[in-house]
Protein backbone atom coordinates (compact mmCIF):
# COMPACT_ATOMS: atom_id res chain seq x y z
CA UNK A 1 0.00 0.00 0.00
CA UNK A 2 1.50 3.43 -0.59
CA UNK A 3 2.20 5.77 1.61
CA UNK A 4 1.23 9.61 1.51
CA UNK A 5 2.55 12.41 3.36
CA UNK A 6 0.17 14.40 5.68
CA UNK A 7 0.01 18.14 4.49
CA UNK A 8 -0.19 19.41 8.01
CA UNK A 9 2.53 17.58 9.40
CA UNK A 10 4.17 16.23 6.66
CA UNK A 11 3.96 12.80 8.47
CA UNK A 12 3.62 9.91 6.01
CA UNK A 13 0.65 7.40 6.73
CA UNK A 14 -1.09 4.30 5.11
CA UNK A 15 -5.01 6.19 6.34
CA UNK A 16 -6.02 9.64 5.80
CA UNK A 17 -9.08 10.89 7.61
CA UNK A 18 -9.98 14.41 5.83
CA UNK A 19 -6.90 14.25 4.24
CA UNK A 20 -4.88 14.19 7.32
CA UNK A 21 -3.07 11.36 9.45
CA UNK A 22 -4.81 10.15 12.64
CA UNK A 23 -2.81 12.81 14.89
CA UNK A 24 -3.88 15.51 12.92
CA UNK A 25 -7.34 14.67 12.46
CA UNK A 26 -7.73 13.78 16.21
CA UNK A 27 -5.46 16.77 17.23
CA UNK A 28 -8.66 18.90 15.63
CA UNK A 29 -11.66 17.46 17.05
CA UNK A 30 -12.37 18.16 20.64
CA UNK A 31 -16.09 17.52 22.45
CA UNK A 32 -14.39 18.94 25.95
CA UNK A 33 -15.43 22.84 24.55
CA UNK A 34 -18.58 21.66 25.18
CA UNK A 35 -18.37 21.68 29.00
CA UNK A 36 -18.70 25.23 30.44
CA UNK A 37 -15.51 26.62 32.97
CA UNK A 38 -18.12 26.81 35.41
CA UNK A 39 -20.76 24.05 36.82
CA UNK A 40 -23.47 25.86 38.60
CA UNK A 41 -25.79 23.90 40.63
CA UNK A 42 -28.44 25.24 42.76
CA UNK A 43 -28.48 24.89 46.52
CA UNK A 44 -31.62 26.16 48.91
CA UNK A 45 -30.39 27.88 51.65
CA UNK A 46 -33.46 27.09 53.55
CA UNK A 47 -33.98 23.68 53.31
CA UNK A 48 -29.94 23.07 52.22
CA UNK A 49 -31.47 20.86 49.18
CA UNK A 50 -29.92 20.63 45.48
CA UNK A 51 -31.79 21.05 42.41
CA UNK A 52 -31.42 20.51 38.73
CA UNK A 53 -34.02 21.30 36.10
CA UNK A 54 -35.90 22.72 38.94
CA UNK A 55 -36.50 19.09 41.29
CA UNK A 56 -34.84 18.24 44.05
CA UNK A 57 -31.78 15.64 43.08
CA UNK A 58 -28.64 15.06 44.65
CA UNK A 59 -25.31 16.90 43.58
CA UNK A 60 -24.50 13.69 41.51
CA UNK A 61 -27.55 13.77 39.66
CA UNK A 62 -27.79 17.10 39.26
CA UNK A 63 -24.07 17.18 37.64
CA UNK A 64 -25.27 13.95 35.40
CA UNK A 65 -28.31 15.56 34.11
CA UNK A 66 -26.07 18.84 32.75
CA UNK A 67 -23.72 16.57 31.27
CA UNK A 68 -26.20 14.36 29.87
CA UNK A 69 -27.53 17.84 28.20
CA UNK A 70 -23.64 18.68 27.24
CA UNK A 71 -23.00 16.03 25.64
CA UNK A 72 -25.26 14.22 23.42
CA UNK A 73 -23.30 14.05 20.00
CA UNK A 74 -23.11 10.21 18.85
CA UNK A 75 -18.95 10.75 18.87
CA UNK A 76 -19.33 10.79 22.75
CA UNK A 77 -19.08 6.88 23.91
CA UNK A 78 -18.66 7.34 27.77
CA UNK A 79 -18.21 10.22 29.96
CA UNK A 80 -17.52 9.82 33.69
CA UNK A 81 -16.76 12.30 36.05
CA UNK A 82 -15.18 12.92 39.88
CA UNK A 83 -15.42 15.48 42.66
CA UNK A 84 -12.64 17.07 43.97
CA UNK A 85 -12.01 19.71 45.87
CA UNK A 86 -14.28 21.78 44.33
CA UNK A 87 -13.38 20.92 40.72
CA UNK A 88 -15.22 18.57 38.54
CA UNK A 89 -13.13 16.38 36.12
CA UNK A 90 -14.83 15.33 33.46
CA UNK A 91 -13.19 12.68 30.68
CA UNK A 92 -14.74 11.86 27.60
CA UNK A 93 -14.37 8.41 25.44
CA UNK A 94 -14.76 9.58 21.99
CA UNK A 95 -15.08 7.00 18.84
CA UNK A 96 -15.18 8.60 15.23
CA UNK A 97 -14.88 6.30 12.16
CA UNK A 98 -12.54 3.62 13.62
CA UNK A 99 -10.35 5.72 15.89
CA UNK A 100 -10.40 6.30 19.87
CA UNK A 101 -9.98 9.58 21.65
CA UNK A 102 -9.40 10.38 25.15
CA UNK A 103 -10.48 14.16 26.71
CA UNK A 104 -10.16 15.89 30.06
CA UNK A 105 -11.75 18.88 30.71
CA UNK A 106 -11.47 20.27 34.47
CA UNK A 107 -14.76 22.31 35.65
CA UNK A 108 -14.70 24.54 38.53
CA UNK A 109 -18.13 23.30 40.72
CA UNK A 110 -20.29 26.49 41.69
CA UNK A 111 -22.88 25.78 44.34
CA UNK A 112 -25.49 29.27 44.08
CA UNK A 113 -27.60 29.65 46.72
CA UNK A 114 -30.95 30.09 46.20
CA UNK A 115 -34.93 30.30 47.79
CA UNK A 116 -36.26 27.03 46.33
CA UNK A 117 -39.65 28.00 45.26
CA UNK A 118 -41.00 25.57 48.24
CA UNK A 119 -39.48 27.66 50.99
CA UNK A 120 -40.17 30.70 49.65
CA UNK A 121 -44.12 29.34 48.75
CA UNK A 122 -43.73 28.00 52.69
CA UNK A 123 -42.47 31.08 54.12
CA UNK A 124 -45.68 32.97 52.89
CA UNK A 125 -48.16 30.17 54.10
CA UNK A 126 -49.32 28.65 50.59
CA UNK A 127 -51.48 25.54 50.55
CA UNK A 128 -53.41 23.67 48.51
CA UNK A 129 -55.07 21.71 51.34
CA UNK A 130 -55.69 21.20 54.46
CA UNK A 131 -55.27 17.88 56.20
CA UNK A 132 -58.01 17.18 59.04
CA UNK A 133 -56.89 14.15 61.20
CA UNK A 134 -59.14 12.85 63.73
CA UNK A 135 -58.45 10.14 65.76
CA UNK A 136 -57.71 8.68 69.21
CA UNK A 137 -55.03 10.47 71.05
CA UNK A 138 -52.89 7.57 71.20
CA UNK A 139 -52.75 7.04 67.28
CA UNK A 140 -52.03 10.86 66.51
CA UNK A 141 -48.04 11.09 66.98
CA UNK A 142 -47.57 7.96 64.85
CA UNK A 143 -49.78 9.50 62.27
CA UNK A 144 -48.02 12.83 62.63
CA UNK A 145 -44.99 11.07 62.10
CA UNK A 146 -46.57 9.31 59.33
CA UNK A 147 -47.15 12.45 57.44
CA UNK A 148 -43.92 13.82 57.63
CA UNK A 149 -42.26 11.28 56.10
CA UNK A 150 -44.06 10.79 53.22
CA UNK A 151 -44.27 14.55 52.49
CA UNK A 152 -39.81 14.21 53.02
CA UNK A 153 -40.75 11.49 50.09
CA UNK A 154 -42.87 13.09 47.93
CA UNK A 155 -40.88 16.33 48.01
CA UNK A 156 -38.33 14.77 46.20
CA UNK A 157 -40.80 14.80 42.89
CA UNK A 158 -43.47 17.34 44.15
CA UNK A 159 -42.08 21.45 44.60
CA UNK A 160 -45.30 21.89 46.69
CA UNK A 161 -45.10 18.86 48.75
CA UNK A 162 -44.81 21.04 52.45
CA UNK A 163 -46.33 21.78 55.20
CA UNK A 164 -46.97 25.35 55.81
CA UNK A 165 -48.95 25.18 59.26
CA UNK A 166 -49.76 22.15 62.01
CA UNK A 167 -52.53 23.03 63.96
CA UNK A 168 -53.67 21.14 67.09
CA UNK A 169 -57.41 20.82 67.36
CA UNK A 170 -59.42 18.42 69.04
CA UNK A 171 -59.37 15.01 68.60
CA UNK A 172 -56.84 15.64 66.02
CA UNK A 173 -54.61 18.33 64.11
CA UNK A 174 -55.08 20.46 61.09
CA UNK A 175 -52.02 20.16 58.40
CA UNK A 176 -51.52 22.73 55.91
CA UNK A 177 -50.07 21.04 52.78
CA UNK A 178 -48.62 23.04 49.45
CA UNK A 179 -49.58 20.47 47.07
CA UNK A 180 -53.40 18.36 46.59
CA UNK A 181 -51.46 16.14 44.79
CA UNK A 182 -49.44 15.04 47.89
CA UNK A 183 -52.24 16.04 50.18
CA UNK A 184 -54.39 13.23 48.41
CA UNK A 185 -52.06 10.81 48.33
CA UNK A 186 -50.93 11.20 51.75
CA UNK A 187 -54.97 11.06 52.86
CA UNK A 188 -54.75 7.40 50.57
CA UNK A 189 -51.64 6.32 52.63
CA UNK A 190 -53.55 6.63 55.95
CA UNK A 191 -56.74 4.82 54.50
CA UNK A 192 -55.06 1.95 53.04
CA UNK A 193 -52.72 1.73 56.70
CA UNK A 194 -55.23 2.35 59.15
CA UNK A 195 -58.91 1.80 57.46
CA UNK A 196 -59.06 6.15 57.47
CA UNK A 197 -62.53 7.12 56.27
CA UNK A 198 -62.18 10.06 53.72
CA UNK A 199 -64.18 13.13 52.93
CA UNK A 200 -63.34 15.60 50.93
CA UNK A 201 -64.07 19.24 50.29
CA UNK A 202 -63.62 22.21 48.24
CA UNK A 203 -63.82 25.92 48.60
CA UNK A 204 -63.40 28.48 46.15
CA UNK A 205 -60.00 30.58 47.17
CA UNK A 206 -59.55 33.21 43.85
CA UNK A 207 -58.79 32.71 40.42
CA UNK A 208 -55.72 33.37 38.46
CA UNK A 209 -56.08 34.36 34.80
CA UNK A 210 -59.66 34.15 35.01
CA UNK A 211 -59.49 30.29 35.82
CA UNK A 212 -60.92 29.29 38.99
CA UNK A 213 -58.74 28.68 42.09
CA UNK A 214 -59.86 25.96 44.51
CA UNK A 215 -58.70 24.82 47.73
CA UNK A 216 -59.50 21.28 49.52
CA UNK A 217 -60.25 20.11 52.62
CA UNK A 218 -59.91 16.59 53.52
CA UNK A 219 -61.26 14.79 56.54
CA UNK A 220 -59.39 11.97 57.80
CA UNK A 221 -60.85 9.98 60.36
CA UNK A 222 -59.97 6.90 62.01
CA UNK A 223 -62.46 5.38 64.68
CA UNK A 224 -60.55 4.06 68.00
Amino acid sequence: MSRKFCPKCGKTAEKFYENLCKDCFLSKISFSKLIPDRIVIKRCKSCNRTFSDNRAASVENALESILSNLLIQPEIKKAIYRIEDKKVHINLNLKIADLEKTEEKISNLIIKKITCRACSMRSIGYYQSILQVRAPENLLGKISKEIEERINILSQYDNLAFISRYEEVANGFDVYIGSKRSALEIAKNLKNKLKANIKISRKLSGSIRGKKVYKDTILVSIGG
